[in-house]
Parts: C-alpha cells; structure tokens; sequence
C-alpha cells in the first residue's frame, strides 16, 4: 500500500470562483494526481463575507498545512492553469530556501502561485505576515486589495526566499511554453465573461468590507475587517477540511 504524500497541493475557490474557474481546478486535481501529491480545493463555505479579500486565508492554511505535517505545500490560485508538461515541485528545490514565487505581469513579486517547504523558519515568516495584517505596505499600491503585497514585502527581505521562472506563474505572456498560465486580473484575462465576474466580485466586497479597496485611506480599516473576520473563516475551513488539521 502507498504511503500519503507529504507533499500538498491546494487552491482556494470561494465567492463563486470555484464555478467559474472549474477547468482550472481540474488542471490542478490532475497534475497532482499524475506527481501522486495531495489535492484539496477550498469551496466550502460558498459565499464568505470577507469577498474577494478571502485570499488571505491561503496564508493560514499554508501554515496549517505545513504543521500538519506536509513537507512540501504549493499553493495554486483557483484562476491558475497548470500544464500537463508541468514537471515536479521538487525541481524547484534548492538549499536554504524555503519559499518559491515568481514575478507577476506587474513587476511585482505575485503569490498566486507560492511553493512553501516545511521549517521552523517558514512558520516564523508566515506568523511574521499574518501579525502585520493591519499595517498597510508599499507593495499593496496599484492592487488595492489582498495579501499580495504584504507577500511581496515580507519576502523581499527574507533570505528564505527564492525567485523563480514565470514559467511557473505566467501571468502576462500568451505565446510563451509556461507550466502554470495565471488568468489572473491581467494581461491574459481579457474575456467579457471574466471581465463582468470580477466587476461584481468587487462591487459585493466593497458594499461586503463597507469600504473601497482602491482607495489607499481606507486600507487600514479594511485591514482592521480582514484581521476580524479572518480566523472564523479559517476555523470554519479547517472543520470542513482535515487535510490542514494535525
């Protein structure tokens, strides 16, 4: 009889994502089936009130995940195709590092694809993010809403961390041979349907949070309704999911 793997590989699909993005969550059920890893999507509760600025529950999983005992956790955006010619995560692997991301179509770092290996250091540095939840960074102008500038910051001077090729998070480029293509709001989302899903996905948030995330004065206080709101729907996810329970 095989042993579990220890290695995880997980998405977040909530408000509606996980209908409209399903073929990608079957891409992603697939490539880990075919590496023999571990696969949960996270769609349960369908609706959360926390809207689009649910993203930051990856970051409580991928520590759960990791204190569960998984050695290896690759975290995969719900909008984010993976490749049948994707190759192993343990390619990515190198000596001292910890945790893997590339650049997205901004220039920025983008943590819509994030590859994490099991260490104390790994769990220091997400428990680092998760404190600043309510402490606005640089990075997060221009996007306005979510964890990817608090990634962004923190990672930059984590000597954790690792740049990788955006073959593993193509967020921008049509024509080039990826391993994992990222609709996410970019370059390579230009359909109607996609275009008209997040307007209202939006729209829902800001009357969902009572504030307008691209709006820079009021990113504290959404900050604040994030960090509120955020652990109930983790503990609710958790008792829905095992995989992220010792």
């Amino acid at each position: 009889m095989n042993k579990p793997s220890t290695t995880l590989v997980f998405s977040v699909a909530l408000n509606g994502y996980q209908w409209r993005y399903s073929h990608c969550i079957k891409s992603q059920k697939q490539y880990a089936k075919k590496m023999n890893y571990q696969y949960v999507v996270v769609s349960r509760p369908i609706f959360t009130s926390l809207g689009v600025e649910c993203c930051w529950l990856k970051l409580l999983l991928l520590k759960a995940a990791l204190e569960a005992g998984y050695s290896k956790v690759l975290f995969v955006d719900a909008d984010a195709f993976i490749q049948p010619t994707c190759p192993p995560v343990e390619q990515l692997i190198t000596d001292d590092k910890y945790l893997y991301m590339a650049h997205g179509y901004s220039g920025e770092i983008n943590s819509g694809v994030m590859l994490m290996q099991e260490s104390q250091s790994s769990l220091d540095w997400l428990n680092d993010v998760l404190s600043s939840i309510c402490t606005p960074v640089a990075e997060s102008e221009g996007i306005g809403w979510g964890e990817n500038g608090h990634v962004a910051h923190f990672a930059k001077t984590w000597q954790g961390f690792q740049l990788i090729s955006p073959k593993w998070n193509n967020t921008y480029a049509k024509e080039m041979s990826d391993y994992i293509r990222h609709f996410n709001f970019g370059p390579l989302k230009n359909s109607w349907s996609d275009k008209i899903v997040h307007k209202v996905i939006f729209k829902v948030s800001k009357i969902l949070l009572k504030c307008d995330l691209n709006d820079l004065s009021q990113q504290e206080k959404k900050l604040q309704v994030v960090q509120h709101k955020l652990p109930k729907l983790f503990n609710q996810v958790v008792r829905i999911y095992p995989e992220f329970s010792k």
